[in-house]
């Protein structure tokens, strides 16, 4: 393993997390809740004959899937925003599951737009705009021409990044599974071989830390 040293800009920037719940405050001054009817409901952003709508995550997550080929694209915790684009091509890409506790609010995306131009919150979408282009552009980068172990490592520091008691939850090798469909074999001998060079920490399938800093190459 190659473990020369450099600056990592493998990731995109962090949820603009105050942007968001500025955008939040504001729309929920007209929200209303989202009845859901269990884990792994879809929620459509453009109902049958329907507004298009924006969907605020307030509690819990939501996990986007491809609509192509059903690969998890990611699983987007609160506080969180969709449909701020107002595009059904968009929407037509991928569908929005609930997890389980998840508490969403909606409300028309022309009396979004309206919020935003009566509260002077330009700054704030532009923010929220960026990250979401910049993590759709990491994930293409990360899933196009990219080795089996870049992969990997990737997926491990999300794992990484996420809290605890979510981490914990969370089998390692079917959070990698899910976002790439990767073959069994490959995944699961990257992830041996980095538990007995000690980089990471696996009990009972969850990673339970990195202790030393990922090789970039295998």
């Amino acid at each position: 393993m190659d473990t020369n040293s450099g600056p990592d800009l493998s990731t995109p920037m962090l949820k603009p997390t105050e942007a968001i719940n500025k955008l939040i405050v504001a729309f929920r001054t007209e929200s209303v809740p989202v009845e859901i009817k269990g884990q792994d409901s879809v929620i459509d952003l453009q109902p049958a004959n329907g507004e298009p709508r924006v969907l605020l995550v307030l509690e819990g997550a939501l996990n986007i899937y491809r609509t192509a080929d059903n690969l998890r694209f990611v699983t987007a915790a609160a506080p969180n925003l969709f449909g701020m684009q107002g595009s059904p091509f968009r929407y037509n890409l991928y569908q929005f599951r609930s997890e389980k506790s998840t508490v969403l609010e909606t409300l028309p995306h022309s009396r979004a737009v309206e919020l935003i131009n009566e509260h002077l919150l330009f700054r704030e979408v532009l923010d929220f705009q960026t990250y979401l282009s910049d993590f759709q552009a990491y994930r293409t980068n990360l899933l196009i021409s990219k080795s089996t172990y870049q992969i990997v490592r990737a997926f491990l520091f999300e794992l990484e990044m996420m809290p605890p008691e979510q981490r914990l939850r969370t089998s390692v090798f079917n959070y990698i599974y899910e976002h790439t469909h990767l073959a069994r074999s490959g995944v699961m001998k990257i992830l041996s071989d980095l538990r007995q060079g000690e980089y990471i920490n696996i009990e009972n399938g969850k990673l339970i830390a990195i202790l030393k800093k990922l090789p970039h190459e295998y």
